[in-house]
């Protein structure tokens, strides 16, 4: 039983401490910015404190009592440091014994303090709440003090006072302080106004407590050039087979290129990647380096030799991740491609006498480029997620594996890093399409 209050208790903990407590929309707000609704954030708002709780005890007539849940309160945000330090010689001198003398000065000012002098008094119980049975005259002394600042007098039921003594005194105090005296909400203290994704401020690690965009720049060095190469192969080598199937289309050379495509598609990212280790690494062919992107010796290497060892160690992953678009990719410019040749001005341009070649290339080429050029907005983002697979097996420090480990982790604010990163990459991709629309068709332009 104690062991689940204990684990609730440190969900609770880290949810308040990540904000994670608060409203959905708010949550919204704050990570988008560029407002910071965080405690230090923004002095306009104010952030709840969602540790500070009132429970309520059942007595045994059948009735509740409020209490609340001694914690040290920190200072108002509009307080000084000169007057954080007064109101801490003054706290400590009304509890202190041997300090008589300074009692009605030091209570008399964290009176007059008023509300900034809450936290104060309250804090004070939280230091004495070790010593109930020893230290009852201050005890008396911080509460006389709270009611004459505060004008309230809690009256914790006798049955209470019975069972825990002035320990019941003071969570009534500390109930009263959450619910009625302005603990619940406290206004920000205006350290940090400005953050959010609008500032590229992508928050921190929930565990490792690093900050989340400097170590996804990191991993996008890796990552964006190895799905980039990925793309331009898929095209390089997928478009040149959709224009050989179409040219010998119906013969056996046609099919076997249909057939060995739609097996390679058919292929796991995750088992291709594994064979390509088996095959080429040291437990087979011993040709390529099958983890990381640098050898364990690459720092003594000089500059054309380190270049090297990064392309060997890049092979087998841009493998991986380009085998699976060429069947996609070569029939989407198949189909595209038997669609135009059916077209009058294919058949006119054949009538001329114009050579097969010359109808191909030149004539219903780029029309057929068009449906090809618009999966270019699907297909960055779908490599950024093989991505994950690709850098998990051949151990690359790259965006798929941080976010793979960040979902591992359940840390928020890396999934959300990289997912937005895949927003941006499909908005990139969008963008591409639509450009390069109006370089392979002359009828399209952007004004």
């Amino acid at each position: 039983m104690s062991q689940g209050s204990d684990v609730e208790a440190k969900v609770d903990a880290f949810r308040i401490e990540h904000g994670l407590d608060r409203h959905p929309v708010i949550q919204f707000l704050d990570y988008i910015g560029p407002v910071n609704f965080s405690r230090d954030g923004h002095d306009w708002f104010s952030s709840p404190y969602g540790e500070r709780k009132v429970v309520e005890v059942e007595l045994q007539d059948g009735s509740t009592a409020a209490e609340g849940h001694p914690l040290k309160i920190d200072y108002l945000p509009q307080t000084s440091d000169g007057d954080r330090n007064s109101m801490d010689a003054d706290r400590f001198a009304l509890a202190d014994e041997e300090k008589a003398d300074e009692w009605d000065a030091a209570r008399k000012r964290l009176i007059d303090a008023g509300e900034e002098g809450y936290p104060a008094l309250l804090s004070t119980f939280y230091d004495l709440r070790l010593e109930i049975d020893t230290r009852g005259a201050a005890i008396d002394r911080v509460h006389a003090a709270l009611v004459e600042a505060t004008g309230h007098t809690p009256a914790p039921p006798q049955e209470r006072l019975d069972d825990i003594g002035r320990t019941a005194l003071m969570r009534s105090w500390f109930a009263w302080y959450y619910t009625e005296g302005g603990g619940t909400r406290v206004q920000n203290s205006g350290k940090a106004p400005w953050g959010g994704l609008l500032l590229f401020e992508l928050g921190d690690e929930m565990q490792a407590n690093t900050a989340v965009a400097p170590q996804l720049l990191k991993r996008l060095k890796v990552t964006v050039p190895l799905s980039l190469v990925a793309v331009m192969l898929s095209y390089l080598i997928a478009l040149p087979l959709g224009i050989f199937s179409v040219r010998r289309q119906g013969t056996r050379l046609d099919a076997g290129v249909t057939i060995g495509l739609f097996i390679l598609y058919s292929v796991p990212t995750f088992w291709a990647g594994l064979m390509l280790v088996l095959i080429f690494g040291a437990t087979g062919l011993d040709l390529l380096p099958i983890i990381g992107l640098h050898d364990k010796d690459s720092e003594s290497f000089g500059p054309w030799q380190y270049r090297w060892d990064v392309v060997l160690h890049c092979i087998l992953p841009v493998a991986t991740l380009t085998y699976g678009s060429l069947a996609y990719l070569s029939r989407q410019m198949r189909a595209g491609m038997l669609e135009v040749i059916r077209q009058d001005y294919i058949r006119t341009a054949r009538a001329k006498g114009l050579s097969e070649r010359v109808v191909i290339y030149k004539h219903a080429l780029r029309n057929s480029m068009i449906p090809v050029l618009t999966l270019l907005a699907s297909i960055l983002p779908i490599l950024i997620g093989g991505s994950i697979i690709v850098e998990s097996v051949f151990d690359i420090p790259g965006m798929g594996k941080y976010a793979y480990e960040g979902l591992l982790k359940r840390d928020f604010n890396i999934v959300m890093a990289t997912t937005v990163f895949v927003g941006i990459m499909t908005q990139l991709g969008i963008l591409l399409s639509d450009i390069t629309y109006s370089l392979v068709d002359p009828r399209i332009r952007h004004d």
